[in-house]
């Protein structure tokens, strides 16, 4: 007989008592689903149903309900925000973005968020994994996330943290085929095939609506032997948490701060370093390309060296052995290459002895162990989402809460149907013996016509119409299914109901958005699952992605990003130097931008950004992004290059502007130049006449002066004689 290892029994046993501790909670999640998906009567009472002439009609208003929630919260693609914790760098911080987005589009996504989503809603609880899948990237290995089925999953019933943070263990338990187990575990493929049935999983049979409904890998039973023929084998992986010894180490020599695992570290101190010694004292370097730089010195120098002068350069260079007449004074160098180890005994780097909490991953096949490996994570790979939490492992979800009014709508909706193809019914009276029914029957029987024979000796039987149905019936139905929306939040006019929206357009907008509020509570609960999700995928990304990755993401512009990751970086002569966006070092939180998933009404959005556009505030490239428009990356080109004509056209006119203006400058002073020209013409004309009147008064003056001097002669004789007379006169007066 098969002897069970510790860890073994330790599983099985733990897995016996889970199941029996969630026993009620996962008949009732097998229950939901299968009310969800349309059945909604009972055997008994469908049969009880025709047995009255009625139908087990089902008006699954739930179903849709919970598919337009699945709609409203992956809407959209979350968006992640990342940064660097602590003296972390904040540029590479903020790449672990980009690859959780990258991660998010390798895995689907949306799709495995979808079907969590479905669970959470339907079963009370949606799931989600992070795994690293070793044969992707061709054997390099990519860390991805999906959906697991709530039904597969086991819990600690003592936890109390609504994502079983302090679950002491977590139990993931499944069927698989041995093929498909050998072929997830090559390596272990002798172990899987002498591994022996079992059926520890424990799953729900039957329920309350008849086994014939239930899911085939519920109704399969574990014999060993699937309906192909194919072997099968229970799959149970249990995930603990563990303490694991780490060292922190700090290195003054660098300013570097690391926390190694027992491996890592010793690796680490066989890592080689340099102590020189000079006039100015000893000196330890540790960076890698200074002790490449050393340690190639002493390779050709020896141990000790000093500097020489080059009379013909100037140049200083090394010469073996110590210094001599001749030589640069106070040169000389000792080197000791030695390992950090030296540096770690002497207390040179310093090292704390610490404890992490690390999450064990122990993997089972039937009663075989397969492997028991520590993940690279603080927290449990295993992320519940939960619904409505009542502090334990065993949420509530809403198709329970709404399962009476559902129920009470069907009923409803059974009678109604009943009641119409009764009052519809044509009686036909005939009495007994008189005509040949079944005849009768062939000629005249149809839908809604009832043939009903009667004594005559009894008398005429008198045939009373139905009742009518009150009008408070529809009212009932109507209201139930208010009642479901309001429930689940989910209301008529988000599912795209005309009758219930208000006639405008704001008035709609803003009605949408109030009858959002629900559903946003919803929202974080599967957010703050995530952002549980995005911390272990971190841990697991600085663990796969060592060496250096390209990422090739898609970005809302349809503009194609590449992201380079532990891009090394080598000097001159080829040694390494370090790495560029080096992500294995530091500690970041990523998380999920809040609303990010959901729908927002994109005509009120667009008008929004146009406003936005219009004040200048951000560019056509953000209103783009807001749009359906297929080919952006063409919109763009071509609005650059519409706007790059548009910025030639305007140089042109302005060029031309500034000719026009040069010409009517030109003009001008051409102007001016005709107007100085026929100026000195002018004065030219001007001094000529001038001169002229000069001359002319200058021969006026001559000839004035001239009939002056001619008048004057002709004068003075006859003034003479006047004078005289005159004389003569007065002389004769004075003798008398």
């Amino acid at each position: 007989m098969h002897k069970k290892t510790e860890s073994t029994q330790l599983t099985q046993d733990l897995l016996r008592e889970y199941a029996s501790a969630r026993e009620n909670w996962a008949k009732q999640a097998v229950e939901d689903n299968e009310f969800r998906n349309g059945k909604q009567w009972t055997d008994s009472e469908a049969t009880a149903l025709k047995n009255r002439s009625q139908q087990p009609i089902v008006v699954n208003v739930t179903y849709s309900a919970v598919e337009q929630a699945k709609a409203m919260l992956t809407s959209n693609k979350p968006k992640f925000q990342s940064t660097g914790r602590e003296t972390s760098d904040n540029r590479v911080g903020r790449m672990f973005s980009d690859i959780m987005a990258f991660v998010w589009d390798l895995s689907n996504g949306n799709v495995e968020l979808k079907q969590a989503i479905d669970d959470y809603y339907v079963k009370g609880m949606g799931v989600l994994y992070a795994y690293v899948d070793p044969t992707a990237d061709f054997g390099s290995g990519e860390v991805k996330m999906k959906s697991l089925d709530p039904l597969e999953v086991y819990f600690d019933p003592s936890s109390k943290d609504p994502f079983c943070r302090d679950a002491s263990n977590i139990i993931v338990a499944k069927v698989v085929s041995q093929d498909a187990l050998i072929k997830a575990y090559p390596e272990f493929e002798e172990i899987i095939k002498k591994s022996t049935e079992t059926s520890y999983i424990n799953m729900p049979t039957d329920s309350r609506y008849g086994k014939e409904s239930q899911d085939v890998t519920l109704k399969r039973r574990l014999d060993g032997v699937s309906v192909t023929g194919e072997r099968e084998l229970e799959l149970i992986e249990r995930y603990y948490k563990v303490w694991q010894p780490y060292h922190k180490v700090y290195d003054p020599f660098r300013d570097e701060r690391k926390i190694l695992s027992a491996e890592e570290f010793d690796e680490y101190i066989k890592e080689p370093a340099v102590m020189i010694t000079n006039a100015q004292g000893e000196q330890i370097f540790t960076d890698s390309k200074t002790v490449a730089d050393y340690m190639e010195v002493h390779e050709k120098q020896g141990d000790t060296f000093h500097m020489m002068m080059d009379p013909q350069t100037g140049q200083q260079h090394p010469m073996a052995g110590e210094e001599h007449v001749g030589s640069i004074p106070n040169s000389t160098t000792k080197i000791d290459i030695i390992t950090k180890a030296h540096l770690v005994e002497d207390g040179k780097i310093m090292v704390n002895d610490i404890e992490i909490c690390q999450v064990m991953q122990c993997v089972h096949v039937g009663d075989e162990e397969l492997f028991k490996v520590v993940l690279p994570i603080e927290e449990y790979p295993v992320v519940p989402i939960m619904n409505g939490w009542n502090r334990n492992p065993y949420p509530l979800s809403d198709v329970r809460l709404v399962k009476g009014l559902q129920e009470y709508i069907n009923k409803i909706r059974s009678l109604i149907i009943a009641h119409a193809s009764t009052s519809t019914n044509t009686k036909l009276l005939i009495p007994r013996g008189a005509i040949n029914r079944k005849q009768l029957e062939e000629d005249w029987g149809r839908a809604g016509t009832a043939v009903i024979e009667f004594d005559p000796e009894l008398g005429t039987p008198i045939v009373a119409g139905p009742v009518p149905l009150p009008n408070e019936l529809y009212k009932n139905e109507a209201d139930a299914k208010a009642d479901i929306e309001r429930i689940l939040g989910i209301y008529a006019m988000m599912q795209g109901d005309v009758g219930s929206s208000p006639q405008t357009f704001k008035g709609t907008v803003a009605l949408d958005e109030y009858g959002q509020r629900r559903i946003k509570s919803k929202r974080d609960d599967i957010e703050e699952g995530i952002n549980q999700m995005a911390r272990v995928i971190v841990g697991l990304i600085q663990y796969v992605y060592k060496d250096e990755k390209i990422l090739r993401l898609m970005q809302p512009n349809n503009m194609p990003k590449e992201v380079v990751l532990n891009s090394p970086i080598y000097d001159d002569i080829g040694n390494y130097m370090g790495k560029i966006n080096d992500i294995t070092i530091g500690k970041y939180d990523v998380i999920v931008m809040s609303g990010s998933t959901l729908p927002s009404n994109r005509w009120a959005r667009f008008e929004y950004y146009m406003q936005l556009h219009q004040a200048g505030l951000i560019d056509q490239t953000e209103v783009l992004k807001q749009t359906d428009v297929a080919d952006m990356e063409g919109v763009l080109q071509r609005a650059g290059q519409m706007q790059q004509l548009q910025g030639q056209v305007q140089a042109q006119a302005d060029e031309i502007k500034k000719l026009k203006g040069d010409l009517q400058t030109a003009q001008r002073e051409s102007l001016h130049d005709r107007k100085r020209v026929e100026v000195k013409e002018f004065e030219k004309k001007l001094a000529k006449a001038e001169a002229k009147v000069e001359m002319a008064q200058k021969l006026y003056t001559t000839r004035l002066a001239d009939e002056l001097k001619t008048a004057k002669e002709q004068v003075e004789p006859v003034a003479d004689n006047k004078q005289r007379q005159m004389n003569e006169e007065l002389l004769s007066i004075e003798d008398e």
